[in-house]
């Protein structure tokens, strides 16, 4: 048995020792395999799908808004503002009023801008209805102003000022009809935006 077992070793020793460089190079190449299938880059594991919730949307969209500013501005048009401003903002964002404005009539400058909101700046003479109208003193109006009241064409506002500059100021309206001889139906008309101090 002793024997047996010798010579099993002795011929396994042979063999191992014929086939050396070839289970040196399996061996080799085994590890290699091992090396590189643990060093391979693999993909990452996709990112779970972020989440929104109603209320992220909702801070998404108040954050700006979009507003309609026309009228007496300089630039009228759409404009894109941080939703924490005011209406007064979206004026200076348009440019600012032109010279046509009505400074008496204009929009509550310190509301906030809202989305999807018109913004109207009214011109001269043409305030909203509804809305209290101060009505243009004839005494101190320039001829721009004059020329904003609807009804007064160049030739009547020329016509008051020259009225002014010979006669001094007006004492009523109906110097109008008297002096400068308009018909009654353009004095009523000219009555609803000006005034006499």
């Amino acid at each position: 048995m002793t024997e047996t077992w010798s010579s099993l070793r002795q011929g396994l020793h042979a063999v191992l020792y014929r086939h050396a460089w070839r289970l040196a190079g399996l061996l080799a190449v085994g590890i290699l395999a091992a090396a590189g299938f643990a060093l391979w880059p693999r993909p990452a594991p996709p990112a779970p799908p972020a989440t929104i919730t109603a209320a992220d949307i909702e801070t998404a969209q108040d954050r700006t808004v979009i507003v309609y500013v026309n009228g007496a501005v300089a630039q009228p048009g759409l404009y894109t503002l941080s939703s924490g401003l005011r209406v007064v903002d979206a004026i200076v964002a348009a440019g600012g009023l032109s010279d046509q404005a009505d400074p008496t009539c204009l929009p509550n400058l310190a509301a906030h801008v809202k989305d999807a909101k018109q913004i109207t700046v009214p011109f001269l003479g043409r305030c909203a209805k509804g809305a209290k109208k101060t009505k243009l003193d004839i005494n101190s109006a320039t001829r721009d102003q004059l020329l904003a009241v609807p009804g007064m064409d160049p030739s009547l506002a020329d016509a008051v000022i020259a009225y002014r500059e010979a006669y001094g100021p007006f004492q009523s309206l109906n110097e109008l009809k008297s002096a400068l001889g308009i018909d009654a139906a353009l004095e009523k008309q000219l009555a609803k935006s000006l005034t006499v101090s």
